[in-house]
């Protein structure tokens, strides 16, 4: 069922229950169990200026595990600025923190959604804590741009899927070799075969790995401005069911796509 910005304001606003009141721990000590879940990823980041418009899915990743069955309040500013969305398609990844809900993008519009509201907060962890609202804003870039990160993508994504070859066999060493300049200057070979086995050895062999997103960016934090593309997967290996690969691409002043970062949860 696919529903206008209109009817999912009204969806969000007839079906959502209130947020529950602020926990008081003022008699008690504070732990991670005991606070909120927060929002720590979200495809597109908020204040990005050029996604691309064929992007079909946004994702919001928390903090901790949280309720999936049903439980979420993806919530409208305004009619105007909330997607249109497929509410019967939204899911919780594997890992039970990323939830993703299917969308239709415009070129050239700027997008307001609310995850968790002061009103609404049904992203709730497993103990019933609400999630701190979050506000996401984006804008969409035009026509002529979105072909452009098009190509840009499938580029990085040649290059992110080679590298990962690499990095399946524990070939450290030629990973670095092929990784991006700003890669090979924040680490050493050998720093890099560290962090390599120290991360991948754990899980052992590589069974299955599933594109989930590519978003195209100028703007990273903790890096300089550049051409960058951020591919997430879904992997699965013979010690762990599922986990998120994160993976950096960057155009280096080559004109090459090397991977400039690598992160896996």
């Amino acid at each position: 069922m696919r529903m206008s910005p209109r009817s999912m304001f009204l969806w969000v606003t007839l079906t959502v229950a209130s947020i529950a009141p602020a926990i008081d721990h003022s008699n008690s000590t504070c732990t991670i169990d005991s606070m909120p879940p927060s929002v720590v990823r979200t495809v597109p980041q908020a204040g990005d200026t050029a996604i691309d418009p064929g992007l079909t899915e946004i994702q919001v990743t928390f903090s901790k595990d949280m309720m999936t069955q049903e439980m979420w309040s993806w919530c409208s500013d305004s009619a105007e600025t909330f997607p249109e969305c497929d509410t019967s398609a939204i899911q919780y990844l594997d890992d039970q923190r990323t939830c993703v809900l299917p969308v239709t993008l415009q070129p050239g519009k700027t997008y307001v959604i609310w995850i968790n509201s002061q009103k609404f907060g049904h992203f709730k962890d497993l103990s019933g804590h609400s999630a701190v609202p979050y506000l996401l804003v984006f804008e969409t870039g035009d026509g002529v741009l979105s072909a452009k990160q098009d190509a840009a993508k499938k580029a990085a994504t040649s290059a992110a899927q080679a590298w990962l070859a690499l990095v399946d066999k524990g070939d450290s060493a030629e990973s670095w070799k092929t990784g991006a300049h700003s890669f090979k200057s924040a680490l050493t070979q050998d720093q890099w075969g560290q962090a390599l086995q120290a991360a991948r050895l754990p899980l052992g062999k590589t069974r299955a790995r599933e594109l989930l997103s590519r978003s195209y960016a100028t703007s990273l934090p903790g890096v300089p401005d550049g051409q960058y593309v951020v591919i997430q997967y879904n992997a699965s290996f013979e010690g762990k069911k599922s986990a998120i690969e994160t993976v950096t691409p960057v155009l280096d002043s080559d004109g090459v796509w090397r991977v400039s970062g690598y992160y896996i949860k």
